[in-house]
């Protein structure tokens, strides 16, 4: 497994278990046409088939609405720059379902009744994974009911082998199209002393970014629900994509899964460790058919011995007014480890 793999694919690990001790490949069309799924029943072919088996309908299905952006954050010895990339996913009561950071090494959180999820109310042991005893004591201290322009959640963390015990607390105040959201994060964390506190706005998408309109290349981008057993921990990640003004797929990226690839044959507009396609290995598109302004649907197949891969990748994306709708899936042998996984969710316009 390539050693980026690893390290994006422990970055939860990692701050769980410290707490517990140039060839372009045109992609223009590439897949089914229309918006039918692989799994609808439109797949006539071997490849289609196949493609039903892997079913772009086994996208999860959105549980939460989400805000985020860039505020202000303080934490000494932990985070260098000022400010910071917070995400958070409401529930349709305002409740607090979904927490994370970009750069900040706080613990991304889930707040419901499944086992892996910290409580939104009362106290309960949390066990994220039981496979290596990353357990938790959580207690909600001040969780008082959400209402349409209020939440607060304060919690008390104790990680079970002792290496953290903090108190997280954020609130948010709807505020014009977003939330007005005050953090803080107080006591042991990783056996360090952390006094973190944040403040800013978060915005269900980028609130300078204008809708592209028709044959204007564009960037769409938003939280998205995953599921990558094995490679991603949290449920969620940051998605995004790029098309041309017709409609098709320059590159897309996840934030902490390592997904970032192109298929313009360069990587410029794109962040460190992107590859194109070419790189992964011989590319088999499964059916080509034209892109619209309204939708894409690239499927393919990518081999390679000396890489240890053999996966079978597609994204699916359909306007919708002012957002696109997009599905992704991967499945296969990715860089020699087994991989099953499915995103979904409803991009935004983002600066280009």
């Amino acid at each position: 497994m390539k050693p980026a793999l690893i390290a994006s694919t422990m970055i939860v690990l990692t701050m769980t278990s410290a707490c517990s001790s140039s060839t372009s490949v045109s992609a223009a069309g590439a897949g089914a046409g229309g918006t039918t799924g692989a799994g609808s029943g439109g797949a006539t072919s071997q490849a289609g088939a196949a493609l039903a088996m892997l079913s772009l309908s086994e996208a999860p299905t959105a549980s939460r609405t989400f805000f985020w952006g860039t505020i202000d954050v303080t934490a000494p010895g932990f985070v260098g720059p000022p400010r910071d990339e917070m995400t958070i996913g409401l529930g349709p009561d305002n409740s607090l379902l979904y927490l994370s950071w970009k750069t900040l090494p706080m613990l991304p959180k889930t707040f419901g009744v499944s086992p892996n999820d910290f409580p939104p109310s009362g106290a309960r042991a949390v066990d994220l994974r039981p496979d290596i005893n990353l357990d938790y004591n959580a207690t909600a201290v001040d969780a008082p009911a959400p209402t349409a322009s209020h939440f607060l959640l304060r919690e008390h963390v104790v990680s079970v082998q002792g290496q953290c015990d903090y108190v997280e607390a954020t609130e948010g105040n709807h505020s014009g199209a977003g939330w007005s959201v005050a953090y803080s994060d107080e006591g042991k964390l990783y056996g360090a002393t952390i006094a973190a506190h944040a403040q800013g706005i978060l915005f269900p998408g980028d609130p300078n970014a204008a809708v592209p309109v028709a044959g204007q290349a564009s960037r769409w981008s938003a939280p998205v629900e995953l599921t990558m057993p094995g490679f991603y921990g949290p449920p969620v990640d940051h998605l995004t994509v790029a098309l041309d003004g017709t409609g098709n797929l320059r590159w897309f990226a996840f934030q902490n899964f390592v997904r970032q690839v192109s298929f313009i044959g360069n990587t410029q507009e794109m962040q460190p460790g992107a590859v194109s396609i070419t790189d992964e290995g011989v590319v088999a598109f499964d059916r080509v058919v034209p892109a619209t302004p309204d939708h894409f649907v690239i499927r393919y197949h990518v081999q390679s011995d000396s890489k240890q891969n053999d996966y079978t990748e597609g994204l699916d994306g359909t306007r919708q007014g002012d957002s696109l709708v997009l599905r992704y899936f991967i499945s296969g042998t990715l860089w020699g480890a087994s991989i099953e996984g499915h995103a979904a969710g409803t991009l935004v316009p983002a600066s280009l």
